[in-house]
């Protein structure tokens, strides 16, 4: 058993991650988890399928700014593992509808995935997903990062549009416990991933429906359409006046 958040976690059921470190606080997991596979990179070693957390993260980032990662208050976690034949861009939206299934199943609360990987409770953002993949020769890491909100209320988090699973589920929500069942998800999926089969089930459970309007802003350009899904690579399709647009990247702005 390892300590964690009051609690523990206990890993060695798992079949897919080798490692577990649990901090106390660091800047930012992804970076951790960067500069470690800078440092299997540089020594030519094989950095082995591993789980970083901290109870708090100064330094957390999300895809356009800081996540607020105070003690006590989420769960921040980055894990990290050689990409092999994992289709990369697929990983962070598979990633979510494991951990929104995971939510679901310890606490009750049902989440909604909008694109391209984020977990929201009607308008409020509930989890976000950041990935980045690392390559140097022929090794490619995936890293994979979660911020998911779970203690105190919305207004305590002082970001506008977001919420907390304790205001979700109406009582407190252990963090080791729901740690435990958000990781135990993530290594059963990556034992025998089915990334074919991820994008209708991420569409399925997603909070965008065909025809929606969506706007989405990409290194200084706008995109204003209809939504008409993803695609194998789990780009969004985008109906245009000017024709279907896919998109492999941005921020919805709209929707």
């Amino acid at each position: 058993m390892i300590a964690f958040a009051e609690g523990g976690l206990e890993a060695r059921h798992w079949r897919t991650f080798e490692n577990l470190a649990c901090l106390a606080s660091t800047p930012s997991s992804n970076d951790l988890a960067r500069d470690l596979v800078e440092i299997y990179f540089n020594e030519d070693q094989v950095l082995v399928p591993s789980v970083l957390v901290a109870e708090s993260q100064p330094g957390a980032r999300g895809r356009t700014g800081p996540w607020i990662a105070p003690s006590g208050r989420g769960l921040y976690f980055t894990f990290v593992r050689l990409a092999g034949k994992d289709p990369v861009s697929v990983v962070p939206i598979a990633v979510a509808r494991w951990i929104r299934e995971a939510v679901l199943e310890a606490t009750g609360v049902v989440s909604d995935l909008k694109w391209p990987n984020d977990l929201y409770v009607g308008r409020r953002k509930l989890a976000g997903v950041l990935s980045e993949a690392r390559t140097q020769g022929d090794r490619t890491y995936v890293l994979v990062g979660i911020g998911l909100n779970v203690a105190g209320s919305s207004e305590s988090l002082g970001v506008p549009n977001a919420t907390t699973l304790e205001e979700e589920a109406g009582k407190p929500v252990a963090l080791a416990g729901l740690l435990q069942t958000v990781l135990d998800r993530i290594d059963r999926e990556l034992v025998a991933p089915d990334w074919k089969g991820e994008i209708s089930r991420w569409e399925s459970a997603s909070l965008h429906r065909p025809g929606d309007r969506m706007t989405i802003r990409r290194n200084g350009e706008v995109f204003t359409g209809e939504y008409v899904g993803l695609d194998s690579s789990g780009f969004l399709r985008l109906r245009t006046p000017g024709g279907e647009a896919v998109l492999s990247a941005g921020e919805v702005a709209e929707w």
